[in-house]
């Protein structure tokens, strides 16, 4: 069963990323809107806490 949470783990954090990287871009060049900023940090915290849960996992 940790086989498979683990590529699952994987697979949401790499979908996460995908979702993260066009919003840091408007982050670092001031074209964010505010939602969008909170949404950053909610997907940052999510990524976060994935990493932790894959990381005991291996």
């Amino acid at each position: 069963m940790s086989k498979e949470r683990i590529l699952e783990l994987r697979e949401m954090l790499f979908n996460l990323e995908r979702r993260i990287r066009p919003l840091e871009w408007d982050a670092c060049r001031n074209q964010i809107n505010e939602f969008k900023r909170m949404e950053l940090e909610r997907l940052k915290r999510e990524k976060e806490t994935l990493q932790k849960e894959l990381q005991e996992l291996e």
